[in-house]
């Protein structure tokens, strides 16, 4: 915990006590104001290796590179044991394809996903599977919810990881929110909760944003991997080409999106 100890101490200095983290604004931008990320503090890189064995919780196949395919492949740089649990089985990014029905459609995502994932160092056997139905990722108000709490505890109590990474709390998607609410209600223990955002800033609403009162931001600097990051996004053909085009309804990233995440760091909340 030695890292999170540092960046408490930082956030006490006098200097960063004039800095409103999270809700700094400056520049109107759709619903939401834009975030100005320059005034987060940037870690070094280094710092992973307080991070140890860790847990990247991603809601869909593609979150894991969009919002931590640079912490991934800084943590395997520096030996630390990477798990990657996708919760969907993806299957709604394209449900009107003929040539892709549901199942086949599930494996081209988990195949993208293992693809990935090996280009930032983590092989399969470090991939778990939950197959929960696409936009139907257990939330509090769910029947299924306890019962998927008690799943993931146990896997937590096995794998023992000291950091978890998990959409932020308010990511403006109803999967995302449902992953944060699990890793919320699960024991993990003394793991560390660390937040990534993903579509804050292309569909968030004020009142989605992070505020000083309940977390801490940071942004890691990923620029010596910054390629093994993008090699990794480029595996989800699925979702930023045209591979399925027998769906005018389908999902597909933008150019603009995209180009939020080809930057050289990564951002994520510490809840106080």
């Amino acid at each position: 915990m030695l890292f999170y100890q540092t960046l408490v101490d930082t956030f006490l200095h006098p200097i960063f006590q004039q800095v409103k983290f999270g809700i700094l604004t400056i520049q109107k931008k759709q619903k939401m104001n834009k975030i100005n990320y320059d005034t987060i503090p940037l870690a070094p890189e280094q710092c992973v290796t307080g991070f140890g064995t860790t847990i990247i919780v991603a809601p869909h196949a593609d979150d894991e590179s969009l919002g931590c395919g640079g912490v991934i492949a800084l943590l395997r740089k520096y030996g630390q044991e990477v798990y990657i649990l996708l919760l969907s089985d993806g299957t709604l990014s394209h449900p009107n394809s003929k040539e892709y029905p549901a199942e086949r459609l599930r494996d081209l995502r988990e195949k993208e996903l293992m693809d990935a994932a090996a280009k930032l160092g983590v092989s399969s056997e470090k991939i778990i599977f939950c197959r929960y139905k696409d936009r139907s990722v257990p939330s509090r108000d769910t029947e299924s919810f306890s019962e998927s709490v008690n799943k993931l505890s146990k896997m937590i109590e096995i794998l023992k990881p000291q950091s978890i990474f998990v959409p932020w709390r308010r990511d403006p998607h109803p999967d995302h929110r449902a992953a944060f609410q699990l890793i919320d209600a699960v024991d993990t223990a003394n793991a560390k909760i660390y937040e990534y955002p993903i579509w804050l800033e292309e569909l968030g609403e004020n009142e989605d944003v992070p505020t000083n009162e309940e977390s801490m931001p940071f942004r890691l600097n990923i620029s010596s991997v910054v390629d093994q990051k993008k090699d990794a996004i480029a595996q989800h053909r699925s979702q930023i080409t045209d591979l399925i085009n027998d769906d005018p309804e389908g999902f597909r990233l933008s150019q603009e999106m995209l180009d939020q995440f080809n930057v050289p760091y990564e951002t994520f909340f510490i809840s106080k």
